[in-house]
Parts: structure tokens; sequence; C-alpha cells
């Protein structure tokens, strides 16, 4: 995620010339490196905070090296007699002796520092062999966010001008293009005969998979277009992608609602008021259930043929990927930095995994009992074990990756972006990775332009044959060898 700046409480203090003395040589030792660590559920790892008095108050700079820190500029703390609070990290201590004692970020972790230490410096940057050239590539003209989606050989995609592309994978050409008053971001449901989306109005349309006519349109809300309670609040432009099962798709909105609708027609069979935003995908749970993610952090089990609610759990943060389900466990990750296990049959978290002061936003991907998933300022791809949260492998591929992994018999593959302005170094591009070992087999790198938001690609990659397709910001779509 990018963590945002927050400005500072002022505060004015007014006291005897005596207690001035006092506060001030109290404060004043606080000045100088305090090392420890911090406690999460996979374990401990270490942080240290350099403190620096200045006439606009404390300041510090943070080493992290879990989160590739070595020496980060926090800008101003908030003090409040012998309380830290470091506002973009969400991270509170306190003086107790002569520690520092409190929390660390949105997962609330503990934390302990002691007075002195030093930051070590940060370490090379690994070289990675070289990814193989584009096949092809085409301009749509506007951005990219969507996932693209290949199936029999052609490629479907959205762009933000609000038009959706139909595209040959072998070389790039148009089989068709349709165009929509609205922008698209999110990921289109490909079935034999029809292609659904949702749009950024919260609108599902159908188009004929032929020729991209219009099949249905479907109001995913009861407001008008442009009423504020449309509005995007994810911060990421998600959309939630179409399922589809038993002639019924079902799509979540940002009117709180969770919506049946009949695959042929449109026409709304059952909604389910969940009462705050849905921007996660659902997963469809044998034999007849579904389970989503709301935005208050709350996973909901569902019975499809009715929408009547069958229990529901709540984790600590806005859930906007969704769940994967592997056995009981659904495997589902939050922008309360904590990557969740969540037991169906008990309605209960089993298990967390920390990404220090990292959003999961990566949807995993589910291979021979494993899930391969991506992060965000954690800049990493793992892979994991389902049932425990353990990790197998994770490899720095120095990149966001939001989206879903592609995973073949022995490499994983994923597209990253770069964001700027951002609290760390990120790079774009496609890394390939050994399924097994999670060693980089290659890297294509993008560059980001000057004065560019972002740059890469948002979404996930898709495959279609030994060729993988990735949509870029840029709204360039190419074509690269798997190798």
């Amino acid at each position: 995620m990018i963590l945002p700046w927050r400005r500072p409480r002022l505060q004015i203090l007014a006291v005897a010339a005596l207690g001035a003395v006092t506060f001030l040589q109290a404060q004043d030792w606080l000045e100088g490196v305090w090392m420890g660590r911090i406690t999460a559920p996979q374990g401990e790892t270490e942080i240290g905070f350099a403190f620096k008095r200045t006439p606009r108050g404390l300041t510090a700079a943070m080493y992290m090296p879990a989160m590739f820190v070595y020496g980060l500029n926090l800008g101003p703390v908030e003090e409040a007699g012998s309380t830290l609070t470091v506002p973009p990290l969400d991270t509170v201590m306190k003086l107790e002796g002569e520690k520092l004692k409190g929390t660390f970020a949105l997962g609330r972790l503990p934390m302990e520092l002691h007075r002195g230490g030093t930051f070590g410096p940060e370490p090379p940057v690994p070289a990675w062999p070289a990814g193989p050239a584009p096949r092809w590539s085409r301009s749509l003209g506007a951005s990219v966010w969507a996932s693209p989606v290949a199936r029999e050989g052609v490629v479907y995609v959205g762009s933000v001008d609000g038009r959706f592309h139909a595209v040959h994978g072998a070389n790039g050409g148009e089989e068709w293009t349709w165009t929509g008053p609205t922008p698209l971001y999110g990921q289109a449901l490909v079935t034999d005969n029809s292609v659904s989306f949702v749009d950024a109005q919260s609108d599902l349309i159908c188009l004929n998979r032929a020729d991209g006519s219009l099949r249905w349109r479907a109001p995913l809300h009861d407001v008008p277009a442009g009423d504020p309670v449309l509005a995007d609040k994810s911060f990421t432009h998600r959309t939630p992608v179409p399922v589809v099962a038993d002639g019924v798709i079902y799509a979540g909105s940002v009117d709180g609602n969770l919506y049946a609708l009949e695959a042929a027609t449109g026409r709304t069979l059952w909604r389910h008021d969940a009462g705050v935003p849905i921007y996660a995908s659902v997963a469809l749970l044998d034999p007849a259930g579904l389970v989503v993610g709301c935005f208050d952090g709350t996973i909901l089990t569902l019975d499809r043929r009715n929408g009547a609610e069958l229990s529901r759990t709540r984790i600590g943060g806005p859930i906007v990927s969704a769940p994967v389900i592997a056995g009981d466990i659904a495997v589902v990750g939050s922008r309360d930095y904590l990557l969740y296990g969540v037991s169906l049959s008990r309605a209960a978290v089993v298990w967390k995994y920390s990404y220090w002061f990292s959003w999961v936003e990566s949807v995993p991907q589910l291979a021979d009992g494993v899930a391969y998933l991506g992060a965000s300022d954690f800049r990493r791809v793992g892979a994991f074990d389902p049932a425990t949260g353990r990790p197998r492998w994770l490899t720095d591929v120095r990149g966001i990756t939001w989206g879903t992994p592609v995973v073949t018999a022995d490499t994983v593959y994923a597209g990253t972006q770069a964001q700027h302005p951002a609290f760390l170094h990120h790079e774009a591009g496609i890394v390939a990775l050994d399924r097994r070992t999670g060693a980089a087999k290659w890297r294509v790198t993008l560059p980001l332009p000057p004065g560019a938001e972002r740059a890469g690609f948002i979404g996930s990659l898709a495959l279609t044959g030994d060729t993988l397709i990735a949509a870029g910001f840029d709204g360039t779509l190419a074509a690269y060898p798997l190798q």
C-alpha cells in the first residue's frame, strides 16, 4: 500500500520552570537509536528507530530489513507524555523504564526496543537474468487496471476509457471492441457464449462473446449513476469479478449487496444485504454455498440458492480480494497487513501471517495444495501451506504484485508495478520464479516514466498456450514467451 502522510497534532505546553526542565530532560533522552524486535504470528523480526529533536518537534527514521527499509525518514512523531505515535505506521510505543514498548502497525504486533545499536547497510541488489522480449504488443489507447483473460486463443480486457477489447492472442490483432460510457477496472468473466464484467458505476454488463454486441445490462444498485453511494472507497478501483455457477451469476456491489442474477437475462434472483461495500469476488463453496469478503473485514458464507446467511467471521481489516478455498480453509488477505486462514466449518481464524505494514491484495492461486500469491509493499511473491499459513518460500520481486500469479508445472510468473510517490522502492516488470524454490529465473524490467504515477502491471497476467499476456498501466497489451 501507499502509506499516507498525516499532519501531526500541534502541542502547546505551559508549565512551571522546574517542571519544564524535568520534561525536556525526559524527552531529550529519547534522542538517538533504539533497536529491538517485533513479534508476529510467524515469529520475530528486527526493527530500529532513530529519533531526533528538531525545532518542529521529534522526528523518526526507521530501520526494518524485512521491509527493505534501511533509514527511511518517517517525519514527525506525535508525543503525549511518555507515549509516542508514529502516524505513517499506525505504531504506538511508551517509555517503560529503559525500554520502549508498544504495538506495530494495524496488526497491533507487540514491539519492544532498547536504547543503542546501529542501522545496518542496505545489501546490494541481486542481479536477475534478463527476460524475453515481447512477441507482439499493441496500444489499447487508454490505461488498463484490469487483468486480461485468455480463452481459446482470444484475449479479453477492459480499459479505463470504457472500451472492452477482444484481441487475437497469436498476433494482437483486433477481434472486436465494445464501447461503453463508464471506465472499466475489473476483470471479466468469459464463458462459452458471453463476456461479463462490472463497470465503474456498478453495472453488470454482458456481451456476446462472438461479436461483442450487448446482451444485457443490469444495475447492481438502486440509486442513479453518479450518486455518492457508488463512489469507489477502495483507493485502488477494485471491482468484483463476476462468478457463474449453474446458470447464475454472482457479483457484489459498492451498494453493500451481493447479487444473484440469471445469466441468460440479467434478471435479479436475489440479493443479500451485507451493509458495507463488497469489492471482492465470491468463492464457490460445494455443494451450494458462497464465500465473500466485505470491506469491513467480515467474511460471509451464504446459501447460493437463496442468499440466506450461513455464517460470518470477522477479521481485522478491509477485504478487497477473493478468498480461495482449500478444503475447510478460506485463505484471504486484508488491508490490516495480515494474510488469514479461516476455518469455514468453525467460522474462526485458525492462522495468520503478517506482511508487517503491507496490504495483502493478491488473490492466491491454488495449485497442488499450495497457495501462491503476491503482495504490496511486502514486495514478495510467496508459496504458502493453506492449512497452516507457513511459507515454503518467499522471494523479493522488487515490485508490487496485486495480481494472481500464473503457475505452470515448474515456474511461477507474476507482473509487478511501481508507484510514485511511495514509501519504498518498487520496480515494474514481469518475473519468473522456480516453482519449487522461489529462485529467480528471469525478469523483464519496465521504466517508471518521469512524473508518472504508476508503471507496470496492476492486474494479473494471463496464459494462452506458451505465451504470457500482460496488460500495462500505460495501455500496452503485450505477449511474452514463457522461455
